[in-house]
């Protein structure tokens, strides 16, 4: 089966879509099927065989990324090269609209993944988001009418294009229970159109060996104090201040010392470092920066327990890679989180309360928990998500929606 992946973002720019990507190209490969990831063009990039770079129309847009070029010619051009069975794009914007105009045109199917809340992104357009911190800040008639117009695009617009972009898709992939339920519940999109495809773990993150681990630990000086890890983008809507206030907590009422890894980088990272310093937990707090991909399995495994702290998650890839170290998670009640982190089982989910969630992480450090049944079931749990078994299930469910298409055409043809 000839495969085109479509997507806005790819390596080396570092974020769960790319990996998820780069996770379902290598599973379906394995398997023997032919994949083409059409990517936008970075300056950085690496070349890789099986990666068509389409143009870029800006190298620095929102966040780190870039701004694609959907129209590129190219695009098509290396399309009609190759036949292809299917499309699977992974935006509804920008490569998502050239995404239907091709399958349109070629009459091939085509699926979609649904990766991101996207009105919880709006905040990344620099204007939205100076209205969002003055409606935060201000309470009057005017600033009321802000906040209301905010919500309205957020509650209603947003979704109502999912749905207009739904509506061309042959299929659409979620990558939790919940985020399932939140496509057909705000976007009405028929239960029989989608099913759960989530992001694969590497069989990498299962075979970390005690020296690996260990080496971690003494990088970092914890080898005989209880050692964190939060692994995320440094940017706001991370809620990573909630995580930095909910430490100092912890530092107030503990007599043990203890380290907090915050692997990532962002626009936000510095202003982070700062408040550290402002709330004086620098010496408990150590951020890393990146962390290549192909080299942070051992930072999982290593930690005692894994901190998380975000509300915008449609599944959170680094919270199944904890799991798969054997480590313990301890998250936001979240959509996307509350899926995978099962309260008391592997790992302990908390309102988004400062107070609750430092208690819960100080009761892990009293040991007032069972840790070695808390690590058991989180290796249980990220069993059932490894990349191979992904990779079968899509090609599963891509072989019914070609099957249906091609019944479709014959009936038509008659």
């Amino acid at each position: 089966m000839r495969i085109a992946l479509m997507t806005n973002n790819y390596k080396p720019f570092l974020g769960g879509v790319p990996i998820s990507i780069e996770r379902l190209a290598g599973g379906l490969e394995a398997l023997g099927h032919q994949v083409t990831v059409f990517a936008p063009t970075y300056e950085e990039q690496a070349e890789e065989e099986n990666v068509f770079r389409y143009a870029t129309c800006m190298k620095h847009f929102i966040g780190g990324i870039v701004l694609p070029n959907p129209f590129d010619r190219r695009i098509e051009q290396e399309f009609q090269r190759k036949s292809y069975d299917i499309i699977h794009v992974h935006h509804p914007m920008l490569i998502g609209r050239t995404a239907v105009y091709l399958a349109k045109k070629y009459r091939i199917p085509l699926v979609f993944t649904y990766h991101t809340r996207y009105e919880q992104y709006l905040s990344y357009v620099k204007g939205i988001r100076m209205l969002e911190e003055n409606a935060a800040r201000e309470d009057s008639p005017f600033w009321r009418e802000q906040k209301r117009l905010l919500c309205l695009i957020q509650e209603k617009l947003v979704p109502a294009y999912l749905h207009t972009f739904l509506k061309h898709c042959d299929f659409v992939f979620a990558p939790t229970k919940g985020m399932q339920d939140y496509l057909e519940r705000v976007c009405r999109l028929p239960y029989e159109k989608i099913d759960i495809l989530p992001t694969g773990i590497e069989a990498r993150h299962f075979k970390v060996t005690e020296e690996e681990k260990a080496a971690v630990r003494r990088q970092y000086g914890a080898e005989e104090i209880p050692l964190f890890l939060s692994v995320s983008r440094m940017s706001h809507e991370k809620n990573i201040n909630f995580l930095l206030e909910s430490i100092q907590r912890v530092r107030e009422r503990c007599q043990k010392p203890f380290k907090v890894l915050m692997i990532g980088d962002g626009p936000d990272k510095k202003d982070y470092e700062r408040k550290c310093r402002e709330l004086h937990i620098e010496q408990e707090v150590i951020f890393t920066g990146t962390i290549p991909n192909a080299e942070i399995a051992p930072y999982f495994t290593a930690a005692d327990a894994f901190l998380f702290a975000s509300k915008t998650e449609t599944q959170g890839i680094v919270i199944l890679e904890a799991l798969a170290g054997q480590t313990p998670v301890y998250a936001l009640d979240a959509t996307g989180v509350s899926d995978i982190v099962r309260d008391g089982e592997n790992g302990f989910l908390s309102p988004e309360n400062k107070d609750i969630y430092s208690d819960r992480i100080l009761d892990f450090l009293s040991g007032n928990v069972d840790r070695k049944k808390l690590s058991e079931n989180a290796l249980n749990t990220a069993l059932e998500f490894q990349e191979e078994a992904v990779a079968v299930k899509a090609v599963q469910i891509y072989n019914k929606i070609i099957a249906r298409e091609y019944a479709e055409c014959v009936l038509f043809a008659k």
